[in-house]
């Protein structure tokens, strides 16, 4: 767990990814992967010489946090960028001044979920960031709890794929992260337009959802529609058919509000298929986000089940015939 309890301690609000960019950028090419920086909207990475579908596996670098908006003698009052969700009560924060993070309380403010407050320090600037402390543990023997596993799970997945998927020939994979996920989406353009593949896996997390039979525990869940993303029956079908066939658990969702970077590739002009597969957390966007370790396993299970070039589970391709 030590690339993930590192991802999660780095700060990646929206707009300042840098310090996750630069732990993957090293990390696959630690693993032998070629890399690109697409300016600052995402970073990806090839295995040399894949051949057959492109297939792009992407995650967004960045999670809600917020920015100094007022500052005077007695507080600085900071606006959130992205769903962060302090609570009612006061919790422990990093706040970056000249590029260092110092910790602070963050205080909710009554009657105004888009803000919280603290005290000023020396140096603090208009603009500077701040988000909620990461610490992160694994409580039970079987949960691990942290802020940010939205989305440094998916990082890590990332991470995970470019030491352990080895040569592949007949498929092309390329793993890819975003900027600005969480307010704006401006990163996934930019990925989509770069990489031109011809199916996507996108990675995320998502909510357990008791009414649905989302829980924690029984494995990644394929999103079927939200915001960003519509699945027919016939890749619904062929999805889970797979996952049947090899013993893979997985859960589906359906809800019309929210989404992930999943638009960005049909809005884009693009055809190939795109699949969320996400990570059910519990308290998603708060200073305890919760995931249960045996979800991460079946995650990355999935992806190479899904990523094996004999696969013959007809995913990557995305048309009106059989």
């Amino acid at each position: 767990m030590e690339q993930l309890f590192d991802l999660l301690r780095c700060h990646s609000t929206p707009g300042d990814e840098d310090q996750v960019a630069r732990y993957l950028l090293n990390g696959w090419r630690e693993a032998g992967w070629e890399t690109s920086v697409h300016g600052r909207r995402a970073v990806s990475a090839r295995r040399p010489g894949g051949q057959g579908p492109k297939v792009l596996v992407c995650a967004h670098m960045d999670s809600p946090g917020y920015a100094v908006e007022q500052i005077t003698p007695d507080e600085v009052l900071l606006v959130r960028l992205g769903g962060a969700r302090i609570g009612d009560h006061p919790v422990a924060g990093m706040l970056k001044v000249n590029g260092a993070g110092q910790r602070v309380a963050l205080h909710p403010v009554e009657g105004d979920d888009e803000r919280c407050r603290t005290v000023p320090l020396k140096g603090l600037r208009h603009g500077d960031r701040a988000c909620f402390l990461a610490e992160p543990e694994v409580a039970g023997g079987k949960f691990l709890v942290s802020p940010f596993l939205d989305n440094r799970a998916g990082c890590w997945a990332l991470l995970e794929l470019a030491r352990t998927l080895g040569d592949k020939a007949g498929i092309e994979v390329v793993l890819g992260a975003t900027a600005c996920e969480e307010i704006g989406g401006f990163g996934a353009p930019v990925l989509a337009r770069a990489v031109q593949p011809d199916a996507v896996l996108c990675l995320d997390a998502t909510y357990e959802d008791e009414a649905q039979n989302i829980r924690l525990g029984q494995g990644p869940v394929l999103t079927l529609s939200d915001a960003s993303v519509l699945l027919g029956d016939a890749p619904r079908d062929r999805f889970l058919t797979f996952c049947k066939k090899h013993s893979l658990p997985i859960q589906t969702e359906v809800y019309n509000y929210s989404g992930t970077d999943a638009r960005a590739f049909p809005h884009q002009g693009l055809a190939c298929p795109v699949y969320p597969l996400l990570l059910p957390t519990r308290g998603n966007h708060s200073p305890s986000e919760t995931a249960h370790l045996d979800d991460l396993a079946a995650w990355l299970e999935t992806l190479r089940a899904l990523l094996k070039p004999a696969a013959r589970h007809g995913l990557w391709h995305f048309d009106f015939t059989p």
